[in-house]
């Protein structure tokens, strides 16, 4: 009986036994997260992939069908009460399956009107990369003749260019990297991107129209034409779909890194604000920026591209030699 004890005794772990065993737990776990934190973020990265492929098509889609692009945003005038009356996002609604829900959209009245609540605050799966944290909520817009009305948040943003609007009206964010800062009409190939804005400038059209296959002299694989932008702060100047006031679903490049992180805050205290309203960013691991250009394919770009690239990269007719991305 004595013996039968001992063995009894002797069955289960010992304090010690059993500390070893959780560290040996521990350690597994602290070696396997990163992994399967890495394969759900490739699985998200591969999805926001997707998503911008799915976008191109339905922007041939849509240029098939009406011979351009569509317009980056249409607004009333140029400043802080101009109304919004169409997004790019918008206009491919029924290109992306969303026939019915674009079906709802009043082309008459500006997307602020009543008559579109619906239609604003509508989340659209196919905006939304599954990396953003931001989206897929309601919030109100830092800016704009919004009235405080709530908006559906999104990942995409639309290329305007180096300078998105008119280079006169006030709202082009300017720079001296090519020593004249003098942006007029005459340079105006060598600005825009694809989606630019499109509009009044103190109440007469611009000479803006949307751009056409043939108006991309620089190359349909050499020209971007949607990216991703979100923000870890000041979450109301992430993108909103439906929003077509100043950038809120347009971007524009710059020669400023800055505007290539996604935290408004930190780009805003490096510098003047005004190019952080129009950047890019992602939480993809290493700051990776998805960018769909316009012959459908998707292309990776760091933070850490050269600046004269990535402008080359953004018009549509500036006739310079980028590499392949």
């Amino acid at each position: 009986m004595r013996l039968g004890h001992a063995r009894a005794r002797h069955a289960g772990f010992t304090l010690v036994e059993l500390l070893v065993v959780i560290a040996i737990i521990g350690i597994l776990i602290a070696l396997l997260l990163p992994a399967v934190q890495s394969a759900r973020e490739a699985a998200r990265r591969s999805q926001c992939l997707n998503n911008l492929k799915q976008v191109g098509v339905a922007m041939h889609g849509y240029a098939d069908s009406h011979r351009s692009f569509p317009p980056g945003n249409i607004t009333d005038g140029s400043c802080c009460s101009a109304l919004s009356h169409i997004t790019w996002p918008i206009s491919i609604l029924p290109y992306v399956e969303q026939t019915n829900l674009g079906s709802q959209y009043n082309y008459n009245l500006p997307n602020e009107d009543p008559s579109n609540a619906f239609l604003r605050t509508q989340l659209v799966p196919i905006y939304v990369c599954p990396s953003d944290l931001t989206a897929r909520q309601l919030l109100v817009p830092a800016s704009g003749p919004h009235k405080n009305q709530k908006w559906m948040t999104s990942s995409y943003r639309g290329m305007g260019g180096v300078g998105w609007r008119l280079p006169n009206d006030g709202y082009a964010y300017r720079r001296q990297w090519d020593s004249s800062d003098i942006l007029n009409s005459r340079a105006l190939p060598t600005l825009k991107g694809v989606l630019h804005w499109i509009g009044t400038v103190n109440k007469k059209p611009n000479q803006y129209r949307p751009e056409k296959f043939s108006d991309i002299r620089d190359g349909l694989s050499n020209t971007l034409l949607v990216g991703e932008y979100t923000t870890t702060t000041t979450p109301r100047r992430t993108t909103f779909w439906a929003y077509a006031y100043t950038s809120f679903a347009l971007s524009n490049a710059t020669p400023e890194g800055r505007t290539l992180l996604p935290d408004f805050t930190q780009c805003a205290r490096l510098g003047d604000s005004n190019p952080c309203k129009r950047a890019w960013g992602s939480f993809h691991s290493g700051g990776v920026l998805q960018f769909l250009k316009c012959d459908g394919s998707v292309a990776g770009i760091t933070p850490a591209i050269n600046t004269r690239i990535y402008t080359a990269l953004s018009t549509i007719a500036g006739s310079e030699a980028v590499p392949e991305l």
